[in-house]
C-alpha cells in the first residue's frame, strides 16, 4: 500500500515540475520536428524527476547539453549504485559460484566420445519434492531414477552415467537426510557415486 502512495506521489511530482527553463533551453539547442515534441517534453519530465531526487535543488546551466550530460551522469551513478547491490546479493553470489564451478569443471575436463558432461538444472528443493512424491515402492518410478537409470544403465546400448554432482549444501535436517537417503538409493542401482 504504501508503495503504490509513493508512486502515485512521484507520478504528480512529475506532472507538477515546471519545465519552463529547460524547455526553452532545449529549444534553443535542438531543432525538433513537431512530431517529436511530445516525446522530447517527456524525456525532459524524466530528468528533471530524476534530478530531483538526486539532489534537493537543481540547477540548470545556461548550456542545454551540459545539463543533460549532468543529469544522465546522476542516473548513470544511481544504476551503477543498483546494480551493485543486485550483483552483491547472497542469491546471486551463490548462483555465480555454482556457474562458475561447472564452467571450471568443463574447461579442465578433457571430454571425448566416451566422455561426456551433463548438466541437469534441478534445485535441491525441486529435487527433494519429487524424490519425496515416489518414496517407498514407488522409487524407481520417479523421473530422476528414469533419467539416470532406466535411460542409461539398463538400456542397450545406452552410456551409463559415471558421477552425479550436485551442488547443494547438506546439514542434518530430517529432509536433507531424506533427500540423501532417496538419491542415494537410485545411484546404488545404476552404480553411480553422488
Amino acid at each position: 500500500m504504501a508503495e503504490q502512495q509513493k508512486t502515485a506521489a512521484v507520478a504528480a511530482e512529475a506532472e507538477a515540475i515546471d519545465l519552463g527553463e529547460f524547455s526553452g533551453l532545449l529549444e534553443k539547442d535542438f531543432k525538433v520536428k513537431k512530431d517529436d515534441s511530445e516525446k522530447l517534453q517527456q524525456l525532459v519530465r524524466n530528468l528533471a524527476l530524476a534530478a530531483q531526487s538526486r539532489s534537493d535543488t537543481t540547477t540548470i546551466s545556461s548550456n542545454a547539453i551540459k545539463s543533460i550530460k549532468s543529469l544522465i551522469a546522476g542516473i548513470d551513478k544511481m544504476l551503477s549504485e543498483q546494480v551493485n547491490e543486485i550483483l552483491h546479493a547472497p542469491e546471486v553470489r551463490e548462483m555465480e559460484g555454482t556457474w562458475r564451478g561447472l564452467w571450471y569443471l568443463v574447461n579442465n575436463t578433457e571430454t571425448d566420445q566416451k566422455l561426456k558432461i551433463r548438466v541437469m538444472n534441478i534445485s535441491k528443493v525441486q529435487l527433494a519434492d519429487t524424490l519425496e512424491d515416489y518414496e517407498g515402492q514407488m522409487w524407481d518410478q520417479s523421473p530422476i531414477f528414469k533419467k539416470v537409470y532406466t535411460d542409461e544403465y539398463s538400456m542397450l546400448g545406452g552410456e551409463p552415467i559415471g558421477c552425479l554432482i550436485g551442488a547443494y549444501e547438506f546439514s542434518n535436517h530430517p529432509r536433507d537426510v531424506g533427500l540423501l537417503r532417496n538419491i542415494s538409493g537410485i545411484c546404488a542401482s545404476a552404480h553411480t557415486p553422488f
